[in-house]
């Protein structure tokens, strides 16, 4: 057994340089500066344009249409995403309010959280300290919804992460695609406008939900609580991968009264969110791995304990880090 996981680590590696050595022979070597600009630009342009757009969200094989208005103040931001191939359904984000529209049910949701997905897709602006985890490459000048883009790619130095493309506006800097491609190259998410303009100002009314009215039952998301005890938990991940480290170790009480142990371990790019709650009968939680797009999950049970590993990694990142967690008494 202990060869046969040999084996296998070592055609998981094998395979990983070979996809590395079959790299696009367009891509120019690192230049961590001029990528940082880049990134900073973007990050900027995320914030402060006034813009409105489609884009397509794919993940896996399902394919999703929306469209976004973004306006920016002096001191807000408000954005409106709409789903083009359903009922219609809408999220807003202002002021770090989420509000969500369900004409499917009637219903709006409202809560004091990020939405699942952020679009455009931020990433950090600093990555000198990410330069023994990924390499960061100028690539050549393509066209996105018929602008002219930068693209850069951002290639994992191992089999624990994923790689990433992005092409970002000439002009405004704003990303208008991106690819998430796993440790053998396969796309796994992409983001990519099809359409984009940008305005000095939003007009109101394009600000203005679509569908709203007394029909509708309106809900406040009761937010997870943290507890007291944020500190010396005990619960440490033995094993981690190169450049992983702790980014958050505390205790939650859900809405459902059940208490639970999150742990974030992050490389500054990828992270891993860590769930460890207490065994329950007729409890139905994950044994073993799953995956739904790119983002993979491992549990195991570990005495009288569920132990969950999930993120936008590869399954065997998720599956070290959930059979390393163990309890250390403070």
């Amino acid at each position: 057994m202990l060869l046969l996981r040999r084996v296998q680590s070592l055609k998981s590696k094998f395979i990983y340089i070979l996809f590395s050595l079959l790299m696009p022979a367009a891509v120019i070597a690192g230049d961590i500066e001029k990528v940082e600009q880049w990134l900073q630009k973007m990050h900027k342009a995320s914030h402060t344009l006034n813009y409105s757009g489609k884009f397509v969200y794919q993940q896996g094989k399902q394919l999703s249409l929306m469209k976004i208005i973004h306006a920016s103040g002096t001191d807000s931001e408000y954005e409106r995403l709409i789903s083009l191939d359903d009922v219609g359904r809408e999220i807003i984000r202002s002021n770090g309010v989420v509000t969500c529209i369900l004409p499917d049910s009637k219903s709006v949701v409202v809560e004091k959280a990020r939405p699942a997905h952020q679009f455009p897709p931020e990433f950090p602006m600093k990555i000198n300290h990410l330069k023994n985890l990924y390499r960061f490459m100028l690539d050549k000048t393509e066209m996105v919804a018929g602008r002219n883009s930068q693209k850069i790619v951002i290639a994992p130095e191992d089999q624990y992460r994923y790689g990433h493309r992005l092409w970002i506006d000439n002009e405004t800097g704003l990303l208008l695609k991106t690819h998430l491609v796993d440790e053998h190259g396969n796309l796994l998410e992409q983001f990519m406008f099809t359409q984009i303009e940008f305005m000095d100002k939003i007009p109101e009314e394009q600000l203005k939900p679509r569908v709203i009215g007394d029909a509708y039952t309106w809900y406040e998301a009761e937010p997870a609580t943290e507890t007291e005890d944020n500190a010396d938990s005990g619960w440490v991940a033995k094993r981690l991968p190169d450049g992983f480290n702790s980014d958050m170790d505390r205790s939650h009480n859900m809405p459902n009264k059940k208490l639970v142990r999150h742990l974030v371990f992050s490389d500054g790019l990828a992270s891993v969110s860590i769930f460890i709650e207490r065994s329950q009968k007729r409890a139905t939680n994950l044994v073993g791995s799953s995956r739904m797009g790119a983002v993979n999950a491992y549990g195991r049970r570990l005495n009288d304990y569920y132990v969950t590993a999930v993120g936008e990694v590869p399954n065997e990142t998720v599956k070290l880090i959930s059979e390393s967690v163990t309890y250390e008494a403070p």
